[in-house]
């Protein structure tokens, strides 16, 4: 029965996305899209962080990989977008597994420094290797898919495609988080020596949560290649890594359905500042702090019942050195 409040938020928003479309504007249905897109990013970011216990300052790096990777197969080589799609989830996910390589070694700050040089590295060889990204000038005229005789082409049928996959992640997510597997990163989380002495495989729940945090963040790079249809080198700063982190932990720690919502704030509420001109962003810098001073654990902690997943995971980042 505790869970019942939560399931039921989630239900309703879940009713809300498919019917709040019909009444958005043209620019807020993009908005919309971009939620969406960036709620994938934060639940990507949740598995590592929230639910194995593993710092990373360097998703911009998977989103990067991800949208680079789907833009080329489509512009240069026409290759139809499940492909294009399959290449870059295939292609983040590899640059993940090769990431937890160190983090098998390193936690803390220590890895958070290395995620940041990870997103970095990236952004710099996307600016410097022009002969495959275009440096500077970035790639345009990435063509909006279509999948068999489903035309992606307007935004109200792009804002369904993403809400579609969004949900489906995040069942699978559920799913894994509920299974041996995901029992395994929470209590790497809780404790790492402890898991070990538990008999928990380390090494192969950090490569577990690498993976697929870098699979679901390719994925989103993907979809939003390919809904912007132009990306370049200054679409993935260490600015969105921050962003990313900061959806993260608005909306709840160790939580699916804070992902969701921290993504709407942390996306919507600059747009709805706007009106503010040179002002907006001081005052969404205070409102985050605010968010933070009075909810520390998210705001998905105001949830009756949802309070307890939360708080154990901020209790096992506490608990690590």
């Amino acid at each position: 029965m505790k869970k019942t409040p939560l399931v039921m938020l989630t239900t309703a928003l879940g009713l809300v996305a498919l019917f709040v479309p019909f009444v958005l504007s043209d620019y807020q249905l993009q908005v919309a899209v971009m939620v969406g897109i960036f709620a994938l990013l934060a639940l990507s970011l949740n598995v590592l962080s929230g639910y194995a216990g593993m710092i990373s300052l360097g998703h911009a790096g998977f989103f990067l990989i991800g949208s680079y990777t789907s833009a080329i197969l489509a512009t240069r080589y026409a290759m139809p977008f499940p492909v294009s799609l399959a290449a870059a989830v295939a292609l983040t996910a590899a640059s993940g597994l090769l990431l937890a390589v160190p983090a098998m070694k390193l936690s803390g700050h220590f890895l958070a420094v290395i995620t940041i040089a990870f997103g970095l590295i990236l952004h710099l060889l996307s600016i410097n290797l022009e002969f495959i990204t275009n440096g500077v000038s970035g790639i345009s005229n990435i063509a909006r898919p279509g999948i068999g005789g489903w035309s992606l082409k307007s935004d109200l049928a792009y804002y369904f495609f993403v809400l579609g996959v969004l949900a489906l992640v995040c069942l699978l997510v559920s799913a894994y988080t509920r299974s041996g597997y995901g029992r395994a990163l929470s209590a790497l989380r809780d404790d790492e020596v402890a898991a070990g002495c538990m008999g928990v495989n380390v090494n192969l729940a950090k490569i577990h949560a690498f993976v697929i945090s870098a699979a679901i963040a390719g994925l989103a790079g993907c979809l939003y290649a390919h809904y912007v249809r132009y990306i370049n080198p200054e679409s993935f700063t260490l600015d969105i890594s921050i962003r990313i982190l900061i959806m993260m932990v608005v909306g709840g720690i160790g939580s699916i359905f804070g992902s969701l919502v921290g993504a709407l704030v942390v996306y919507v509420l600059p747009e709805a500042l706007r009106f503010l001109n040179d002002y907006y962003y001081l005052v969404f810098g205070f409102v985050i702090i605010l968010l933070m001073l009075f909810l520390p654990r998210g705001l998905v902690s105001l949830i009756p019942g949802a309070s307890g997943a939360v708080g154990n995971a901020s209790a096992g980042r506490g608990s690590r050195p």
